[in-house]
């Protein structure tokens, strides 16, 4: 199959420097990629009459600031960050926001009932209220509780847009999405923003080489605020200087992100430690973790819930009991790397860290390198550039046996069936290893559908010559080229 060169993407946004004049010196160059459709979703439901509340989550680092200050450029608003502090300081927050939009003395209102209250009655035309971080809030009960009122009384009538932004997901699920609670299905519309695709890697670093961004995407997962502190010149380096000094920013993020969001972090932390040492049955995490099977299945979900872990099932074939695997490529690298040598790099001896870093990094982006084809795979079928255009996408495995990426169309009983080497391949081993896949797929069953093998490689020689012979074979120039 040959590929077509006409993907490209749909939306090229703004960028924005910064730069420091008294050295010839230009800062990060940040931008904003991948949230064309959020915005368009917040700007239909702006342009809606009445009270509007939209709520938009996701991990932290994920970009959901950043998006909603996009969309109030240029609109009538009250924005306001909440802190980790007492509600009280937090409301009083509200109050100086409020008196600086209104131009007014600071207000002292001493509930968020009485502040709202005073915001629906003096707003003029569409007003949008930002909360950010509005998780710090729900902490609360009897704020939550009052947020009820505020939403179905006080502004049920008013013109205003509330947006709600929350980090903490188990917060923000129980207060909205949980039956039970006061503000349950109060809510329009929610985005919860996902990080970005590798794809977007070639949109935030200007020409970077489709090796170095392959190796960014497996320590980052592209999460932005991640991306902010890479340059795409030399991934090993800057992944040691990122991970492996102390006084790193990625160097604590994982820990202190399982601190903010559990009550119990070690429980969790023990957890993903057992994943990252291949343990991904529940009985084996269960064993490792000295946790009751029946209490791990629940941390799992809660993980899986976060979008750290993902619970697999073997497609193509019936089976009760998955496995667990690392959905966030962040997390996976830093417990296969960072988390068994923190106490050393913490004191300053990162070299056991280092060394394993560089004796295992490569076996780990094939790991990593599974995502990166599975995103190639979906682009490709989107575009209507494969045999057929496939319906569902996963892994199998039986037995011993296991095929990287299945991908299927059950309604016209077409099958695509896909090896990922994290290698640089010859012609003949590129057939060879296409030989080994006919062979092991007859033991998947199908039988009556149409199977087609493919490869996806760090890099295939003659190529070219292999499509037009009919066989399927991506490289990394394929991926450059979406």
């Amino acid at each position: 199959m040959r590929f077509s060169k006409g993907i490209l993407s749909e939306w090229h946004p703004a960028k924005l420097f910064y730069v420091i004049s008294t050295q010839d010196y230009i800062m990060k160059i940040r931008k904003f990629v991948n949230r064309k459709e959020e915005l368009e979703t917040l700007e239909k439901l702006y342009s809606r009459r009445g009270f509007t509340l939209v709520l938009v989550t996701g991990r932290r680092r994920i970009g959901k600031s950043r998006l909603v200050r996009e969309f109030l450029m240029n609109k009538s608003r009250i924005t306001v960050q909440f802190e980790k502090r007492v509600w009280e300081y937090n409301l009083t927050k509200l109050n100086r926001a409020i008196g600086k939009y209104f131009s007014i003395p600071v207000p002292n209102f001493s509930t968020f009932s009485d502040a709202f209250r005073f915001i629906g009655s003096q707003a003029k035309g569409r007003l949008i209220v930002f909360r950010d971080e509005f998780s710090y809030l729900l902490r609360y009960s009897e704020v939550e509780a009052e947020f009820q009122s505020i939403v179905d009384e006080i502004l049920a009538d008013s013109n205003i847009m509330l947006i709600l932004s929350a980090s903490s997901v188990g917060l923000l699920k129980r207060s909205f999405f949980d039956y039970s609670s006061p503000l349950y299905g109060r809510s329009d519309a929610t985005l919860n923003l996902q990080p970005l695709k590798f794809k977007h890697l070639f949109e935030w670093f200007d020409g970077i080489d489709p090796e170095k961004a392959v190796k960014i995407y497996a320590v980052t997962s592209g999460v932005p605020r991640y991306l902010e502190l890479f340059e795409g010149k030399s991934a090993e380096k800057e992944i040691e200087k990122n991970f492996f000094d102390p006084n790193a920013f990625l160097f604590r993020e994982a820990k202190e992100l399982l601190e903010e969001e559990f009550r119990e972090p070690e429980t969790y932390y023990t957890i993903l430690e057992a994943v990252a040492e291949g343990k991904t049955r529940v009985n084996e995490i269960a064993q490792h973790s000295f946790i009751e099977p029946k209490n791990t299945t629940r941390y799992l979900r809660i993980l899986e819930d976060l979008g750290i872990l993902k619970r697999e099932l073997p497609i193509a074939r019936k089976a009760k009991r998955g496995i667990y695997r690392f959905r966030d490529l962040y997390f996976a690298f830093w417990f296969r790397f960072v988390a068994p040598y923190f106490e050393e790099i913490e004191s300053g001896f990162p070299d056991g860290a280092l060394e394993e870093f560089r004796r295992g990094f490569n076996q780990y982006i094939g790991f990593a390198f599974e995502e990166i084809a599975k995103q190639l795979l979906i682009e490709l079928n989107r575009e209507g550039r494969l045999p057929f255009k496939f319906t569902k996408i996963g892994r199998w495995w039986h037995k011993g046996e296991e095929i990287d990426i299945v991908a299927l169309s059950k309604r016209e009983k077409k099958a695509l069936f896909v090896e990922v080497k994290w290698k640089e391949l010859s012609e003949k081993k590129v057939q060879g290893i296409l030989k080994e896949l006919e062979n092991k797929i007859e033991v998947v069953g199908l039988e009556g559908w149409e199977k087609n093998c493919g490869l996806v490689a760090k890099r295939v020689e003659n190529k070219e010559e292999l499509e037009e012979k009919g066989f399927l074979v991506w490289d990394l120039k394929d991926f450059e080229i979406i």
